[in-house]
């Protein structure tokens, strides 16, 4: 069994330090490309950034980061130094690729960030009506945690996405039926 101490500790947060990661790579690949020559494709590790921007809080941070890395990308090709022997189309062509595949990248995964949402969501639904739910056997009222007895209807509608309309079905109706006619001949 683990003492006080060791149950008392929390794990620390690792925002800070993937915060703290993807200003480092930010800051070294524009530092890195304003001394390498035109034409070396360095702009591309600024996509490091934008995957570890994926899984920052709060959910503005990975545009941001991604509208900043295409921003140092362009800025790179008027302030690097010039190319001695490289084309300025090859050079425009790495700073596009570049550009392309930050941007490629940012929507995947903003993406695939909304399909975890969702699915974290629907679990969450899930597992609102998963277990046992105490229910009369007279009645069919359901009974919540508070201890206090919902009709059926109004619990599952209170749970769940679920919309009710009423209809009778045939052992009802026959039912139903049965009870005006006998109501109608004592009369």
């Amino acid at each position: 069994m683990p003492n006080e101490k060791e149950g008392n500790k929390r794990t620390p947060d690792p925002q800070p330090i993937a915060w703290v990661f993807c200003l480092l790579i930010i800051g070294a690949t524009f530092f890195a490309d304003l001394q390498i020559p035109l034409g070396v494709a360095c702009a591309i590790t600024y996509i490091l950034a934008v995957l570890i921007a994926s899984f920052l809080q709060p959910v503005w941070a990975m545009p941001i980061v991604v509208l900043v890395c295409s921003f140092l990308t362009i800025i790179g090709i008027f302030y690097s130094p010039q190319p001695l022997v490289v084309p300025l189309w090859k050079v425009f062509t790495n700073r596009g690729l570049a550009l392309f595949a930050m941007w490629t990248i940012a929507i995947l995964l903003y993406h695939r960030n909304t399909l975890l949402a969702r699915r974290e969501e629907a679990l969450t639904r899930i597992q609102l009506l998963e277990g046992l739910l105490p229910i009369c056997a007279e009645c069919k009222k359901i009974r919540d945690q508070a201890d206090t007895w919902h009709r059926l209807e109004t619990y599952l509608a209170a749970h769940s996405s679920v919309m009710f309309t009423h209809g009778i079905c045939p052992e009802c109706e026959k039912q139903v039926m049965e009870d005006i006619k006998r109501e109608q001949l004592v009369q």
